[in-house]
């Protein structure tokens, strides 16, 4: 019989299948040596917000990550913003910034534009700046020369406030580089024969400041014009700095041998120590002591070197044009003591201010900050006086007069919007130790013991007045704000970079 069949209204009975669990894998990070992936991409070269933190969270990202390289060409980036940060830091310090503020400037505008793991040096005039790729350890350098320095205190305070913007809020490299290109281009402040005539006021007030009479202060201001004209000739045809101080050396006993045929009762030797004093303003003393004291040895050593270049320059030109002056009969012993009275401590305050005024006008000291400079200059002179009057000898007095005004130049400098160091350096003018340097060489050429000690009292009061206006400049950032947090190789503050201290995170606080 063939097999019954099942009836038409029964299901077929479904089988239970049993399947074990598929266990997980735990992930496993790449090699350490395992490069991260590379897309291809079309070069983007606008470093506008968006590559900017593209760029940044390329760079803290750690190299195990899976994260693909973003829409930008890293190593033209790179080269870009290295490009841009130089240029910046070469302008500010062939201006007269010391090396640290260029060097803290460039870390802070390459941490900005997203680039960790930045190296900056400045070696007296080669700045060089390298970026290493933390995930191929591939290093980019770029290095460049700083051949020639001038005071502009116009162009320092204009492209440290550039500076201040692209750290709070980086642009584009190529719009930022053009309003770099025009600071560097623009006109200056005021024109030549008005800088002329602020060198020649400088001569002038100085004159003053030693008791010099109204015909002794009309020659130093001649001569300051007349010396100021042929060393700025000279500069435009590329003469050596030692040459341009032996010819306007040489212009101060020319000019001081035609006084006495004005006034016999004159002093010929004030305009030779009025003319000295002109010249030795713009030398580079508080900035040696700066890069010294900021831990730059070989730039601040540099700077001094050429300071005493300088001045051996001086005594060169001086000692010359007096040498042939004293074949017709006329001795200029340089003397310049003054006894200190009650009206010549106002012809003193009125002096260090006109120095101070010619001195700003000279390096183009920005027109919102005149007036601060100006007060400061006869604040310091009259510490300074105040000192010597209550006995606490040259240096200390120095001293105290740099921290006087070293911290009324930090309030100052928030109140004009202007750099710490334009302010300070102006201010301190009238107290450089310009003659007391002058008299050690020149005793010293003559084969007089004296001049060492006059070398070493000038060394001594340029370090007091640099030291002490640096401390004060550093007690008032760590009062005002919290420390740098890059303020780990360096230790002195900044001077030249009006960027807020502060431990956030916001670009505009890396500094």
């Amino acid at each position: 019989m063939p097999p019954s069949s099942p009836p038409a209204d029964t299901k077929p009975v479904p089988v239970a299948v049993t399947t074990a669990p598929i266990p997980k894998q735990p992930y496993r990070a790449p090699h350490p040596t395992t490069p991260r992936p590379v897309t291809t991409s079309i070069p983007i070269l606008r470093a506008d917000a968006t590559g900017i933190a593209a760029v940044r969270a390329y760079e803290d990202a750690p190299s195990t990550s899976t994260t693909a390289i973003p829409t930008i060409d890293i190593a033209a980036y790179t080269r870009s913003v290295l490009d841009l940060t130089m240029r910046l830091a070469e302008v500010i310090f062939s201006s007269g910034a010391g090396a640290e503020d260029a060097t803290a400037a460039m870390l802070a505008l390459t941490r900005a534009y997203g680039l960790r793991g930045t190296e900056a040096n400045i070696t007296h005039t080669i700045i060089t700046l390298t970026h290493e790729d933390q995930s191929t350890h591939e290093s980019i350098s770029r290095s460049r020369d700083v051949k020639y320095r001038n005071l502009n205190y116009a162009k320092l305070t204009a492209t440290s406030e550039l500076i201040a913007e692209l750290i709070e809020e980086p642009t584009d490299v190529a719009e930022a580089r053009k309003r770099l290109a025009t600071i560097v281009s623009s006109k200056p402040q005021v024109t030549l024969l008005y800088r002329r005539v602020g060198w020649s006021l400088v001569g002038a007030g100085a004159a003053a400041l030693f008791g010099g009479s109204p015909i002794v202060i009309l020659a130093a201001f001649v001569a300051g014009f007349v010396i100021d004209f042929l060393t700025t000739a000279l500069e435009k045809r590329r003469v050596p700095l030692f040459y341009q101080t032996v010819v306007g050396g040489a212009i101060g006993p020319i000019f001081a041998a035609v006084v006495p045929l004005v006034d016999p009762g004159a002093s010929p030797s004030l305009v030779v120590v009025a003319t000295i004093i002109m010249l030795l303003a713009g030398v580079t003393t508080f900035g040696a002591v700066h890069d010294t004291l900021s831990g730059f040895y070989l730039t601040g050593t540099a700077r001094l070197i050429e300071a005493l270049l300088i001045t051996g320059g001086l005594v060169a030109g001086v000692a010359g044009s007096s040498l042939v002056l004293a074949r017709f009969g006329l001795d200029l012993g340089i003397s310049a003591d003054v006894p200190v009275t009650l009206g010549v401590v106002a012809i003193q305050l009125v002096a260090a201010v006109v120095i101070v005024a010619g001195f700003a006008l000279g390096t183009q000291v920005p027109w919102r900050a005149f007036w601060v400079v100006c007060l400061l200059g006869a604040v310091a002179e009259a510490i300074y006086l105040g000192a010597s009057n209550a006995g606490f000898g040259l240096v200390w007095s120095s001293g105290a007069a740099a921290m006087g005004a070293g911290l009324l130049a930090a309030v100052g400098a928030r109140i004009v919007r202007t750099p710490p160091l334009v302010i300070i350096v102006c201010a301190l003018v009238p107290l450089v130790p310009g003659l007391a340097l002058f008299r050690g060489l020149l005793e010293m050429a003559d084969g007089d013991i004296n001049g060492l000690l006059n070398l070493l009292t000038a060394g001594a009061v340029a370090v007091a007045l640099a030291a002490s206006a640096i401390l004060a400049q550093l007690i008032v950032q760590y009062v005002w704000g919290p420390g740098r947090s890059l303020q780990r190789r360096f230790v002195g503050p900044l001077m030249a970079l009006p960027v807020r201290l502060s431990r956030s995170n916001k670009p505009g606080a890396r500094i």
